[in-house]
């Protein structure tokens, strides 16, 4: 497999399930992978210690701590040619039960902290060798807006939108994109068989059904070479 030439690539949510996918497969490909975690912090470092990357804490629900991470992450790799946003909120979140606090925290992570975390590091992107990529995880499912998880369902169904308006808005030699999963992993605590089920259900639909496809998915963006209008 080619190498990435050193490129370092920051993975959000990295450390679990499609995350740590992502992770593996760049560092194969030769990135040098910077992961965050929340609250995952063990695991985190173990998949970085395996990986020869390094595992960092980030909050997304806290865009005031995105500047100091910016500073940090130049301070320790200088550079960044890759930023995939996997990290989301995936909740479930009943009409019922659907406070403000509980609204805000799941688009405090899935859409208002990618946005912003993209700012604050776009000197280093623009430090990248060659050109630099940005891509957004959404979800090939969103639109079915399932009652348990509306809030989450409307925060993907925003992504794309974003990443249209990002696409004329960061400047060239950025480039921008979106990879869509479908149903790849249940939420925490959906049963097993319920979910099994509902992919035999939606078999024919179109998205991504692995974290391995996913993975293969972001590398094939990092590697198109395309910039931005």
């Amino acid at each position: 497999m080619t190498g990435a030439g050193g490129k370092v690539a920051l993975v959000t949510g990295g450390s679990r399930r499609i995350g740590a996918a992502i992770s593996r497969a760049l560092a194969k490909a030769g990135y040098e992978v910077v992961l965050t975690y929340r609250t995952s912090g063990r695991e985190g470092k173990s998949l970085a210690e395996r990986i020869g990357g390094s595992a960092v804490p980030l909050d997304l629900s806290r865009p005031s701590t995105f500047g100091r991470f910016a500073d940090r992450l130049c301070r320790k790799v200088g550079r960044l040619d890759l930023l995939v946003h996997n990290a989301a909120v995936l909740s479930r979140t009943p009409v019922s039960e659907a406070s403000p606090a509980a609204w805000d925290a799941v688009f405090a992570v899935n859409l208002r902290g990618p946005f912003l975390l993209t700012r604050a590091l776009l000197p280093l992107l623009r430090k990248g060798r060659g050109d630099a990529g940005v891509l957004f995880l959404g979800d090939a499912n969103a639109f079915e807006l399932w009652p348990g998880y509306l809030p989450y369902c409307l925060s993907k169904l925003a992504v794309p939108p974003l990443v249209a308006g990002l696409r004329k808005a960061l400047p060239p030699g950025v480039r921008v994109g979106v990879v869509r999963p479908g149903l790849v992993l249940p939420p925490e605590g959906f049963s097993a068989e319920r979910w099994e089920r509902l992919r035999a259900e939606k078999a024919g639909r179109r998205g991504i059904r692995t974290p391995e496809g996913v993975a293969r998915a972001v590398l094939r963006f990092a590697r198109s070479g395309t910039y931005n209008p």
